[in-house]
């Protein structure tokens, strides 16, 4: 019997990533990067746009994957749809999860390793997004100054800035040691640190994995876990906003039995 399911999942899983797969690189070719070039020269604020067409794009990934994956469930809580300025915090457990929260904010920014600002392409497309690289030198140190330059503002007007304190993607589920850039980033611009726990989406894409996991129940949540903000009257620093969100990530972890 387990030898049957084997042999019938293996093309499943591999017909729905194809699918989705292809939706990305040929959406991206032939949709995302024209729709971006046309309408630039018309458009006054290029970086909403820039951000928008991000969420539309994502967006259809996921309705994609959605409706082609049977068995899969994903919600979002509507208190997580309408959060704005705010810095976002988010565990970590999948490469879907980036793109999962682009998907969800009209206006978004976050900050990426530097070496995908490398391939052209890429930098274009994210630089015009105001999506920031980090790196302690050269080239992309200065961007990153740039790019934190207009943070403030950016928050003012309802945009977002996600965050993964944990740095890196978790490989097994579990939580790990949490930075305090995004609590310092907070502190700085006197905007909220709203937490967001992301749940399965690991289940969908397993670590290590190139195909989806497609022929089992599953449901993908994204729930807001509460609110920390910054408090300059007590002088609460980064670090115990840090170890703050930390306790309520791990606390939520335990509940749903992943810690």
């Amino acid at each position: 019997m387990l030898l049957f399911f084997k042999i019938i999942k293996f093309p499943v899983d591999f017909i729905i990533t194809f699918v989705c797969w292809f939706y990305f690189i040929s959406g991206y070719l032939l949709f995302y990067l024209p729709a971006l070039f046309l309408l630039k020269p018309f458009i006054r604020d290029k970086e909403a746009m820039f951000q928008n067409v991000s969420q539309i794009f994502y967006r259809g990934f996921f309705f994609l994957i959605k409706i082609s994956t049977p068995g899969l469930i994903i919600k979002v809580d509507k208190e997580v749809s309408g959060i704005r300025s705010a810095v976002v915090i988010s565990n970590h457990r999948s490469y879907l999860d980036p793109i999962m929260l682009i998907s969800i904010f009209p206006r978004q920014k976050t900050i990426v390793k530097g070496v995908f600002f490398r391939f052209p392409i890429l930098r274009w497309v994210m630089k015009s997004s105001g999506y920031i690289p980090f790196a302690l030198s050269g080239e992309f140190k200065y961007m990153m100054i740039e790019g934190m330059q207009g943070m403030s503002a950016f928050l003012e007007k309802g945009g977002v800035l996600f965050i993964f304190p944990e740095g890196k993607r978790s490989r097994d589920g579990g939580l790990g040691k949490f930075q305090k850039g995004a609590f310092s980033i907070a502190g700085k611009c006197n905007v909220p640190v709203e937490l967001i726990y992301i749940h399965n989406t690991d289940r969908l894409f397993v670590p290590g994995k190139f195909f989806f996991n497609t022929c089992v129940k599953n449901t993908i949540t994204v729930e807001r876990l509460g609110t920390i903000m910054p408090d300059h009257e007590t002088q609460k620093g980064a670090r115990e906003l840090r170890d703050k969100a930390f306790q309520m990530y791990a606390q939520r972890m335990k509940d749903d039995g992943t810690a």
